[in-house]
């Protein structure tokens, strides 16, 4: 996001209060600085009478802007449009290194390291670097260090549909961990080296587990630059829907349950994608599909976004919490999610009477 544009959001939602009822974590803090007004208020003063420039005005800043979850509910209940969350994600890049609270430093030393919050060079088996494969499946970060049985889900689904696919030896991510933190430039070089590596295997088309890097590699990701990036991308969802219509798998049942499908912040408010999950949850024989109260572009954050997770653990718990609670009293078995990260927290909460798996999981255990 450029700098008049920034400056452009934060003018405008610094005087609107339309969207401060839905901020995820200003309905956990129950504070102003955590809405999307606030955020443009103290942006927008800081440095002037209302709010002078001193070191701890501008630590204070930091933490208010750490804090944001980067749920998008803002931006998809803005009647204008304005990216909010991108804003507050170009605010970060510009703290100081010295006033960085001490958990997000911490985090940025981790993806300097390692390139990533959750990286740590974990690699998957399967075939690599085939050239003009018909489908590269991007795995993501996440679900090859922390929920590999997501990934390998994931790569049975196309196994069993024999798929020509292939994945790339030596993932390292879309550079979205960097770009969360404030980090651009690092962001931007790790994206152009993954996607150098993409490119050399020229395949037909990407398809991406996570929302995150699906965002990053389509170029919806104001940050990141990806217009030199031509291949075609899918989501996981999509292609696997794709794959039962065209009679690739056959979807038998796998036991009666009542299941619902839980929006995540990035396939649902930021890339508009509710249909797919739901056909393929549909699809599967002995299945009741139930929506939630909250879904679709309403529906509540788990607090998988936004590295909050890594940066506020107890913070990510009851956002969490708080969308754990809606789903209770619906006589669902099953909820399913096409976000490893969430999935990763619900579960994190110990309810034994709902099963929480991803949509690959749900769609491997049906054929």
């Amino acid at each position: 996001m450029d700098k008049s544009e920034f400056e452009k959001v934060i003018k405008a939602c610094r005087f609107c209060l339309m969207c401060r009822h839905l901020c995820t974590v200003g309905n956990i803090t129950y504070a102003e600085t955590n809405t999307p007004r606030g955020h443009a208020l103290i942006l927008d003063c800081l440095g002037s009478e209302a709010l002078e420039d001193t070191p701890e005005n501008r630590k204070r800043v930091a933490e208010v802007l750490f804090s944001c979850c980067y749920c998008g509910q803002c931006q998809n209940n803005c009647v204008s449009g304005y990216r909010h969350p991108d804003a507050i994600i170009a605010a970060r890049a510009e703290v100081q290194d010295d006033d960085l609270p001490e958990n997000v430093q911490r985090v940025r030393k981790m993806v300097k390291q390692s390139g990533g919050i959750y990286e740590n060079g974990k690699q998957m088996e399967g075939p690599s670097d085939i050239k003009k494969a018909d489908v590269l499946l991007y795995i993501g970060s996440f679900a090859r260090n922390e929920a590999p049985e997501v990934a390998r889900a994931a790569i049975g689904t196309l196994e069993k549909a024999g798929v020509r696919y292939t994945i790339l030896s030596n993932e390292n991510g879309t550079g979205m961990d960097a770009y969360l933190l404030g980090m651009a430039e690092i962001a931007q070089l790790l994206f152009d080296d993954e996607v150098m590596q993409i490119k050399a295997l020229s395949p037909a088309r990407v398809v991406a587990l996570s929302p995150e890097d699906m965002r990053a590699l389509s170029g919806d990701v104001p940050g990141i630059d990806a217009s030199g990036f031509k291949t075609p991308v899918i989501s996981f969802s999509s292609f696997a829907l794709e794959l039962i219509r065209e009679g690739k798998v056959k979807t038998h049942e796998a036991g009666k349950a009542v299941a619902a499908y839980h929006d995540g912040d990035q396939s649902g408010r930021f890339l508009k994608e509710f249909d797919a999950q739901r056909e393929v949850i549909k699809l599967s024989p002995g299945i009741e599909y139930r929506e939630l109260f909250h879904h679709g572009g309403e529906a509540a954050s788990a607090g998988e976004s936004g590295a909050v997770r890594a940066l506020d653990e107890g913070l990510a718990r009851k956002i969490a919490e708080k969308r754990m609670d809606q789903m209770q009293g619906r006589d669902i078995d099953i909820i399913v999610t096409d976000s490893a990260e969430a999935k990763a927290q619900l579960l994190a909460l110990g309810n034994d009477k709902i099963q929480i798996v991803h949509i690959a999981e749900f769609l491997y255990l049906h054929i």
